[in-house]
């Protein structure tokens, strides 16, 4: 599926759940497989779903009006419409915000993303390692020589990023614009 161009989201892969009184339910054999359903679902989510994502959805998509359900350290939203993705975002963004994200990486069954426009200057470090080809200790790296004017200032030090056209050099809390 994968090498024929065709996009899909994700499998939905599920158990049989017999029910009493059917012959699934006397002849139940799902504690018997338990192991190989559990490899099965494990090689579909590295071998299809992962490497799916990053088709559907590659490095720097924009998702637009990205509504927050849960907020935490890494906090949960989705588009609205039918059977949305899951996008994670590493900062705290308190529920029913909406805002853009662009994507920076892929799970197994959803993706990661930064609010755009990327705020340079003011994110933490731990978020700055999300921009791809930043990692952690460049991340420090960036912070300690912000705040940065320009794209050319933080190339200088992050090198080019997939997300380049998402970056924003701004000097205020976006709060306070």
């Amino acid at each position: 599926m994968l090498a024929s161009g065709y996009l899909v989201r994700r499998v939905n892969i599920r158990q049989l759940m017999p029910f009493e009184g059917t012959r699934a339910f006397s002849e139940n054999a799902l504690g018997v497989h338990k192991g190989l359903f559990a490899k099965f679902k494990d090689l579909v989510r590295k071998e299809f779903d992962l490497p799916m994502l990053a088709k559907v959805f590659p490095t720097g998509t924009i998702l637009r009006s990205v509504v927050m359900e849960e907020e935490g350290a890494t906090s949960f939203g989705r588009q609205m419409g039918s059977y949305p993705i899951l996008v994670g975002i590493p900062l705290r963004v308190p529920q029913r915000t909406l805002l853009d994200t662009v994507v920076v990486d892929h799970g197994m069954r959803s993706l990661t993303g930064l609010p755009v426009p990327i705020e340079v200057n003011l994110l933490p470090v731990a978020t700055l390692a999300w921009v791809p080809g930043v990692g952690r200790k460049r991340a420090g790296q960036i912070a300690a020589k912000r705040p940065f004017s320009n794209l050319a200032e933080f190339r200088a030090v992050a090198g080019p990023t997939p997300v380049d056209p998402c970056l924003s050099f701004s000097f205020k809390s976006p709060s306070a614009r």
